[in-house]
């Protein structure tokens, strides 16, 4: 595993664009020497002159090329043998290009004539996240020698279309609380046989992703002490999450704090200690908003979360505790991050229902950061799974459901678990898990179970309104106006936030709060105005800005005098500060 490079993004929004380029798939560009290669050697590939397909025994193999089995993104079929493709070659049951059947004549022999196919063999580097990938005698395409690979000989220089140096692998897994039923069968079997069916799909990925819900709580009680909707965990449960191989730590649950603030805060420590990372939740809203900067094998990765649904039940305040959703802020953010050239993975805590069929404000949601610009998109809050889809080029997993919480109901105990390939900062595909909870334990979908559920996530899918998986995020022109937020009282005060013309992150600039709309633009200072109905005083959104952006220390100017809100029942009564 290449070494990887953590970071957090606490000075994001006053990071002025630099455009960093799109990277091309592998072997995208290329022109070829026309008829100075040998038979079968894919034109992308000639890039220098005499390159062949190997025969046995060469010794002068220069790359390369990889190709991919297919299949529609429902399709239940996770792997097949090399034999039984070799028929369905034959059969014509595959589709490929000319170019593609010729290059794997030696492999899999001359492919007959195409009838109707749902499969396809691709080159790797043409892969996007529509279709599924189905792994051959168990190996997948992207890992390992692989079965369709064509060894590339002679020439003068290394060719190929797939270089594993460049690759990073990212679990994505659904909800996890380590409580109720899954607590007791810690307690009664050990963390070794709670996780033994799951264990090898999280193993040797590079990066491991879990929404933990639930804190771990001192003399926690999970079997006895708890009321029905308030959570705990027992410290020694962690060591599930370190079994699997945990290293990223989602934050937007809604039971987060159900035994208090300093419950999150001990166990963002135990995190810590770990050299564990989080991001979508932390000790203050400010780190809870700010994106976790990830970076491995040459894969800038960016992640932010956040919770849609739940001020009742107060997961949200001023101090320690989930994000909220501040949706203009989500898609600036995603856009920023963008444009400084990072993979956006975004996941939100939004609306739970009880159907597979995602309802039409989830939908909306959750497409809105594909079109911002997110590669991916997780719904953390299904505990009835949810479908998938490919919006504007994001891969929108609507909940993958519950794969470490056991409910009592038939369709909250079946689940996914999402595994990414990430190539040179553009997701190729998703591997899937697919899980079944019984007694507390999640076990593997057997054929016919999985080819249920599938088929049930498939007619969800269609219940909801087409995507538009082929658009291209566009991103808007830079601009010194972005949306922010801060929470008062449990309550989200919406800001427009006007930065000065040029900043120097060495420069501490002045800070004006209009709130009276009467200052105007000043192209030295920060610029703040309320959006919105208004919550949050002058002095406690001066306090945010300086805690976020450099702001000198002499006083801000506040127009007009400066006031504070007071929260009396469903009404705010402005009182002039003394």
């Amino acid at each position: 595993m290449m070494e990887m490079v953590w970071g957090t993004a606490l000075a994001l929004t006053l990071v002025l664009a630099c455009g960093g380029a799109e990277a091309q798939p592998a072997g995208a560009a290329a022109t070829s020497p026309a008829g100075r290669c040998g038979p079968g050697v894919p034109r992308a590939a000639c890039v220098v002159p005499d390159v062949r397909v190997c025969s046995a025994g060469d010794p002068d193999q220069v790359g390369e090329w990889r190709f991919a089995l297919t299949a529609p993104s429902f399709d239940p079929t996770l792997e097949v043998s090399l034999d039984r493709l070799r028929a369905l070659w034959r059969d014509g049951a595959i589709d490929a290009t000319a170019e593609t059947r010729a290059a794997l004549a030696t492999t899999l022999g001359p492919a007959g004539p195409v009838r109707a196919a749902a499969w396809s063999i691709i080159p790797v580097g043409e892969l996007d996240p529509r279709p599924a990938v189905i792994s051959i005698d168990g190996a997948h395409p992207l890992l390992g020698p692989g079965a369709l690979v064509v060894p590339l000989c002679g020439g003068t220089a290394r060719v190929g279309n797939w270089n594993p140096a460049h690759l990073t692998t990212l679990v994505m897994s659904g909800t996890t609380a380590l409580t109720g039923r899954t607590a007791e069968r810690i307690d009664d079997h050990g963390v070794a046989d709670t996780v033994r069916y799951i264990k090898p799909f999280f193993a040797g990925a590079d990066l491991v992703h879990v929404s933990n819900e639930v804190a771990f709580v001192k003399d926690c009680k999970p079997r006895t002490g708890q009321k029905e909707l308030v959570f705990c965990a027992r410290d020694r449960y962690i060591a599930l999450l370190e079994a699997l191989g945990v290293s990223l730590v989602e934050l937007t649950g809604s039971h987060l704090t159900d035994y208090g603030h300093r419950s999150l805060e001990r166990t963002i420590d135990m995190y810590e200690a770990r050299g564990w990372h989080w991001y979508g939740g932390g000790r203050t809203q400010l780190e809870a908003t700010t994106p976790l900067l990830v970076e491995h094998n040459g894969n800038r990765l960016a992640f932010v979360g956040c919770n849609a649904v739940n001020w009742w039940i107060k997961a949200i305040g001023q101090g320690s505790g989930t994000a909220d959703c501040d949706w203009p802020r989500m898609v600036w953010t995603i856009q920023d991050l963008r444009r400084r050239g990072y993979t956006p993975i975004a996941t939100v805590q939004h609306r739970e229902l009880r159907t597979h069929t995602p309802a039409p404000d989830l939908v909306r949601d959750l497409r809105s950061l594909a079109e911002a610009g997110a590669a991916f998109v997780e719904g953390s809050q299904a505990h009835v799974a949810h479908p998938w889809d490919v919006h504007h080029g994001g891969y929108v997993h609507y909940g993958p459901g519950n794969i470490l919480f056991a409910q009592y109901r038939d369709l909250q105990r079946d689940a996914t678990v999402d595994k990414l390939f990430l190539y040179e900062g553009r997701l190729l595909t998703v591997a899937h898990l697919y899980t079944r909870t019984e007694h507390g334990q999640p076990r593997l979908l057997d054929d016919r179970e999985r080819t249920k559920f599938l088929g049930a996530l498939a007619r969800a899918a269609l219940a909801i309104a087409p995507a538009n998986p082929t658009a291209v995020p566009v991103l808007p022109r830079e601009s010194r106006v972005r949306p922010d937020s801060l929470v008062v009282g449990g309550r989200a005060q919406h800001l427009s936030v006007t930065v000065p013309a040029v900043v120097d992150p060495a420069v501490r600039y002045r800070l004006v709060i209009d709130l009276d709309l009467t200052h105007g633009s000043d192209p030295a200072a920060f610029v703040v105005v309320r959006t919105g109905k208004a919550f949050a005083a002058g002095e406690e959104i001066e306090r945010y800005m300086r805690a976020k952006y450099p702001i000198a220390s002499a006083a801000a100017t506040i127009t007009p005098a400066p006031e504070r809100l007071v929260a009396s029942g469903s009404r705010a009564r402005r009182i002039a500060a003394r």
